[in-house]
């Protein structure tokens, strides 16, 4: 006789609610913080606002070197990260084209000195000249190292094909526009757009007896409130839409696929209808186009879509890796998809497992002082109000099939998309000319950022 136990009932999940952070003025910042009793490691994020969009056009990437030369400390030589070891911390950086992120992670009874360590990195590095010059060579040698990557390359396209301006150019500025920065140029950018700007510190994690106007004087100093933000749309780059651009990978028997297009900026969406939406075509695991291209027809391993919406624009991305004699009917099958969708709306389970996939994981996705801080980060970069998590799981609570319906036919542009392929092109133009896409143009990466 058995002796297993009946399985037991689950219940209804736990609401989540995301913790209301308190705000603290110090100097010319605001610290924003999320009490956590009892988690030993807090999150500490410097936000501010000196990303790729706003750099000058003759120093794209100096951010991104900024970013990268900070991490070599006060000292130099690529000092910091022992001497915040000292103190069990740990330094976390990130560059975006909307925001530039410095911070630690550290005990919470070490928090006050690791703090002061981080100050001093941010407002006070060496930026000796060995340094700069040594961090610049390793980035363009990554760039090429990493584009050497078929899909690496196909995304870093993306740019260039939809948009004028910095857009059109990397996050990194690329090879060429990397090795023209100046040791300089890389202090002067320094000195206007980071130590002399107070920014926003977001706090997370056990707070007691943590003085967070204190650690705000400590990390602000006497730099100056953060300048009001200007947003304007960029222009669009010039061709014909839709068009295929293959970058040629001679012998590949491979291809990487991007098919991408123009969105709107952050603030100007409904998210959990775009992201829902998105989820539904290609974000999950039983998404159309996994279940189309992977499963039913074999053609690859995965693929993806996703919305990258900053504060000016946007752009929607759909990348896969398939072999080379499928690249053509991958695209058309992707493009069926999207038609599909748009048409014939999206299914009862479909739109449950959007609900479920992004309310009920709540609970996981916040439960460290990271992903709190992140979350704060995110309102902070955007402009969000404080209970902007809450009315996420809100909106997908209340999303019906037609909104995910509706939001296909409006945010989805495949008419506008532009195809990048890399691969092999000798092989691939005449299968993806027969497509009727649109028109198709070979590129030799190697000259594309030079």
């Amino acid at each position: 006789m058995s002796n297993l136990q009946p399985r037991p009932v689950l219940g209804e999940p736990a609401r989540y609610t995301f913790p209301k952070p308190q705000r603290v003025k110090a100097g010319g910042g605001t610290v924003v913080a999320i009490d956590i009793p009892g988690q030993p490691y807090v999150a500490v994020r410097l936000v501010q606002t000196a990303g790729g969009a706003g750099e000058p056009l003759e120093h794209m990437g100096v951010a991104t070197l900024v970013n990268e030369v900070l991490e070599d400390g006060f000292d130099g030589n690529s000092s910091l990260a022992p001497a915040l070891e000292r103190y069990g911390a740990e330094w976390v950086s990130r560059i975006g084209w909307d925001s530039f992120i410095t911070g630690v992670d550290a005990p919470a009874n070490r928090i006050k000195d690791a703090v002061s360590l981080f100050a001093a990195a941010v407002r006070t590095p060496a930026l000796r000249t060995e340094d700069v010059v040594r961090r610049r060579d390793q980035l363009v040698e990554r760039f090429w190292l990493e584009a050497s990557v078929a899909s690496t390359l196909a995304a870093r396209t993306i740019g260039g094909q939809l948009f004028t301006g910095r857009y059109a150019t990397p996050l990194s500025g690329g090879p060429v526009h990397q090795q023209e920065l100046t040791p300089e140029t890389v202090r002067r950018f320094h000195a206007d757009n980071i130590a002399s700007v107070a920014g926003t510190l977001v706090v997370v994690g056990d707070l007691t007896g943590v003085d967070l106007e204190e650690i705000g004087r400590t990390v602000f100093g006497d730099a100056a409130p953060a300048p009001q933000r200007r947003t304007v749309a960029p222009e669009g780059a010039p061709g014909e839409l839709p068009r295929v651009v293959v970058l040629d990978r001679p012998g590949s028997v491979q291809s990487a696929i991007v098919l991408a297009h123009r969105a709107p900026a952050r603030a100007e969406v409904d998210l959990p209808k775009v992201e829902g939406m998105s989820d539904v075509l290609g974000g999950m695991f039983t998404s159309r186009l996994n279940m189309e291209l992977r499963e039913r027809l074999g053609y690859t391993y995965g693929v993806g879509c996703r919305f990258d919406l900053r504060r000016d624009s946007g752009v929607f991305v759909i990348s896969t890796q398939v072999e080379a004699p499928t690249t053509a009917h991958s695209v058309t099958a992707t493009l069926e998809q999207i038609r599909k969708l748009q048409d014939e709306g999206v299914t009862e389970s479909e739109l449950n497992a959007v609900r479920e996939s992004n309310t009920v994981g709540m609970p996981v996705s916040y439960a460290t002082a990271g992903r709190l801080a992140g979350a704060l980060v995110e309102s902070v970069v955007h402009d969000l109000p404080e209970d902007h998590v809450d009315r996420l799981r809100a909106g997908f609570d209340r999303l019906t099939a037609d909104d995910l319906r509706d939001s296909a036919r409006e945010y989805l542009h495949p008419q506008e998309a532009v195809v990048i392929v890399a691969g092999d092109a000798e092989s691939l133009r005449g299968p993806l000319e027969e497509t009727g896409v649109g028109p198709v143009t070979v590129r030799d990466p190697e000259t594309l950022w030079t």
